[in-house]
């Protein structure tokens, strides 16, 4: 039996009310009161499935797999801090809090945008002990915005306390330690030709860069090539990215209230009220660009609601294809702009076979596609996600976990898939693009019977979970509707 080597898995959105791994309470609505709520204090029956499924399929290794967080594990952006640390906890007892653990004491963890704020915390106190380490009149380094590919390159390390410090809270978790990598991760095969890059994937959507549109449109003709830079990317976008979707869920009311409009962004009225409530916000709050000056606002406005209505169009608001054109733009621009430069600058060159993981749109894909600049055509695997933010199925949406061996060979594994409570979409791996299954395909595939345990559980209790978020949804529409007509 070849040992899984890694398990990549992205956007969780633990705390989240409609993340499948999150348990949620129901009770009849009045008015605005939805009648949900998360109960942190009890385990999905989904989150228990995922759990139990990854340690059939890994039992009997030599040593357990490394984790890898692909983004989007706390939902920091529409959820309160402390039911989503609670809802992490959960897993944590699950995964680690067994003997034998699950998975490798050494987490790999990058953020995406719902907790990008992880990462400015981690990044500030990286900073601080590299401050601390320097000679009394040594030359200090300005702040820095991401990590190189390779965690060993990292002086000094990045690793999340909260996240690390969570996860030892539970009984027998005392060793685990999670590093920190943002936005990418890459691996690599001893000899250097094969790569394995990781990444939440939210720069793949245009309204990430917002910031570095704004200043373009304004300012024409300066830094035309920093959309390829990661870490100029990073530097001009981190404020709006960290304003915007880590800190809503910790706004009190505020966050509350806008939740609700971000529930359905279908509406034309539903997208100008969040334009115009975060333009005032972000100015009165000097998260816009220092070079912004008032009589230029005006363009915020007009280019965030351009970009809002994107939004509304692409991945989240387009539940009925796997990746939209505008989608698959930006994942191309992606790849042969920051992924190119980036592998370019750290390791001269672009290996000759190279997969890219990543998460952020909700629905899992696998593709293979040629990329200007690297040798070969890139394979391409989406993780997909845990949340349900339709009221009706959407059977595009799904949770994935990509497993990896040392060859760097992946395979996308289906946990659950959006369908009805009656006729649930079984676990299965998902095929390979433009070329016959592999080896460790069509091993892995051997080693999962849908109809037995613990998979066949996991696939009736997703059913029955993603019809209450499907319900949950439809509630947060009305409570929005209740709202307006107030």
């Amino acid at each position: 039996m070849t040992d899984i080597r890694y398990v990549i898995m992205s956007d969780l959105h633990f705390g989240a009310e409609n993340s499948m791994l999150t348990a949620l309470s129901e009770r009849p609505a009045t008015g605005t009161d939805t009648g949900f709520s998360a109960d942190p204090q009890r385990t999905s029956p989904v989150l228990s499935g995922l759990v139990d499924g990854l340690r059939r399929l890994t039992r009997g290794q030599d040593r357990p797999p490394t984790l890898i967080l692909a983004g989007d594990i706390l939902d920091l952006a529409l959820s309160p801090d402390e039911v989503s640390a609670m809802v992490f906890r959960r897993f944590a007892h699950l995964a680690f809090g067994a003997d034998p653990p699950v998975f490798d004491p050494v987490i790999h963890y990058l953020p995406g945008n719902h907790d990008h704020h992880l990462w400015e915390t981690t990044r500030e106190n990286q900073y601080v002990d590299y401050l601390c380490a320097q000679p009394a009149d040594a030359k200090l380094a300005a702040p820095w915005h991401t990590t190189h590919l390779e965690p060993t390159a990292e002086r000094p390390v990045a690793s999340s306390a909260l996240l690390a410090g969570l996860i030892r809270s539970q009984p027998g978790c005392t060793g685990v330690q999670v590093g920190v990598s943002y936005p990418n991760l890459a691996l690599r095969t001893p000899d250097e030709r094969r790569c394995l890059i990781v990444s939440h994937g939210h720069f793949t959507e245009s309204i990430y860069s917002l910031m570095s549109q704004l200043k373009h449109i304004l300012y024409p003709g300066q830094g035309q090539n920093e959309l390829a830079d990661i870490d100029l990317l990073e530097e001009e976008n981190f404020a709006w990215i960290d304003f915007l979707w880590s800190t809503l869920g910790r706004s009190g009311q505020v966050g509350s209230d806008m939740g609700l409009i971000y529930a359905d962004l279908t509406s034309p009225a539903d997208i100008d009220a969040l334009v115009s409530n975060l333009t005032a916000a972000m100015i009165a709050k000097g998260k816009g660009p220092a070079w912004l000056h008032p009589p230029e606002r005006w363009a915020l406005n007009t280019i965030f609601k351009r970009e809002a209505n994107r939004v509304a169009r692409s991945e989240r608001g387009t539940p009925t294809v796997a990746l939209t054109a505008q989608g698959q733009a930006g994942l191309q621009a992606y790849l042969e702009g920051p992924v190119r430069s980036q592998l370019k600058s750290e390791w001269g060159h672009v290996p000759e076979d190279v997969s890219f993981v990543y998460g952020h749109t909700h629905k899992p894909f696998v593709d293979r596609r040629p990329v200007a600049g690297f040798p070969a055509p890139v394979r391409v695997f989406n993780t997909g996600g845990w949340v349900v933010d339709t009221a009706q199925p959407a059977p595009v949406q799904a949770g994935v976990a990509v497993l990896v061996n040392d060859r760097l060979d992946a395979a996308s594994l289906q946990f659950y898939r959006q369908g009805t409570a009656a006729a649930p979409s079984p676990v299965q791996l998902l095929p390979p693009a433009g070329e016959p299954p592999s080896a460790w395909h069509a091993e892995l595939a051997s080693r999962i019977d849908p109809a037995a345990e613990p998979w066949a559980s996991l696939s009736a209790a997703a059913g029955r979970e993603a019809a209450q978020r499907h319900r949950l949804q439809a509630a947060m529409v009305a409570a929005r509707n209740f709202a307006r007509s107030r």
